[in-house]
């Protein structure tokens, strides 16, 4: 189940407690990479601090939500991250979902990326493994602890499965959602114990994608479903060679069309304002340009390739 582009989550401290006096919210894993490795934080659900790098929320109504690093370009990665928590964590996979983290380079940096905020390079999955097979591996510990402590029996009794806790010896078990707030009153174990590779149930096996169903039937928002007051689209057109720069410009028949708001030069190109993205389109279209090229990159690949293979002076 994949949230809302335009509802992600905000990391500030008023408006998760805010939150989970509304609407619950239970626990909350995060962790911070120094150099002195991984460690973990945990949030209350009332009082207390809580982490502004969570990776993992769980809440009343037994929703684990995984907060992504990476966006989802259509290439998965919210179901690749969602995927190597959930196993950790022994989660229901039908009640799993994907919210994106918000801007901030220093708690959502890409390693692998010189630790900027950033996907791409085929880094999302190894720039995450540790990180949310710890988190995920961190809240279960911690949901096992509270079941533990309240049927009074050892913890190493218990066993997690599809986001529900059980004690084999007495029948009694206990779902993530009711074990949550309870679990995030406890202080998050410093180590925990990783799954060995042979007992995974999602990872390397096929589930379905957390952003399928959205997608499919409409809800899913994206960034041309976006709308905020007086909000206006625009669309460049662009020089048809790198460096070409807009010698003259005729834009009287892309002002016609209706909802063409304005038209501007820029020095990547000329852009069309208007109210929505098809009018700004249409007027880009109806825009008559002519560049000078004389100062462009006219070389093609081969030449290119040809100069950067060149030994240098």
């Amino acid at each position: 189940m994949q949230q809302p582009y335009s509802q992600p989550f905000s990391p500030s401290r008023r408006r998760l407690l805010k939150g989970a006096g509304a609407a619950g919210v239970g626990l909350v894993i995060g962790f911070h990479w120094g150099l002195g490795g991984p460690r973990a934080m945990a949030a209350e659900t009332e009082s207390g601090g809580w982490a502004p790098n969570a990776f993992v929320r769980i809440a009343p109504d037994d929703t684990v939500t995984v907060i992504s690093k990476h966006i989802e370009f259509g290439q998965g990665s919210y179901t690749g991250v969602a995927t190597v928590l959930a196993e950790e964590l022994d989660a229901d996979w039908s009640r799993v979902q994907v919210a994106p983290a918000p801007a901030n380079a220093e708690l959502y940096g890409n390693a692998l990326l010189g630790g900027m905020q950033g996907t791409g390079g085929s880094t999302a999955m190894a720039s995450s493994w540790d990180q949310l097979r710890q988190a995920g591996a961190t809240a279960r510990a911690m949901l096992v602890a509270a079941a533990a402590e309240r049927w009074g029996v050892p913890a190493s009794e218990l066993s997690v499965a599809q986001g529900v806790v059980r004690h084999a010896g007495s029948g009694r078990e206990a779902r993530f959602g009711e074990l949550a707030e309870a679990a995030g009153r406890r202080e998050a174990p410093k180590e925990v114990r990783l799954k060995d590779p042979s007992s995974f149930r999602l990872i390397g096996h096929r589930v379905p994608r957390v952003d399928a169903s959205e997608k499919s039937n409409g809800e899913a928002q994206f960034t041309l479903d976006i709308y905020l007051p007086d909000m206006l689209t625009a669309v460049l057109l662009r020089p048809p060679l790198f460096g070409a720069t807009l010698r003259l410009l005729d834009d009287s028949e892309a002002r016609k069309v209706r909802g063409v708001v304005d038209v501007v030069r820029t020095p990547r190109g000329v852009a069309v304002l208007a109210e929505g993205f098809w009018a700004a389109k249409k007027g880009r279209d109806a825009l008559k340009a002519e560049w000078d090229d004389s100062a462009a990159e006219k070389r093609g690949t081969e030449a290119l390739y040809e100069d950067f293979a060149a030994p240098g002076p």
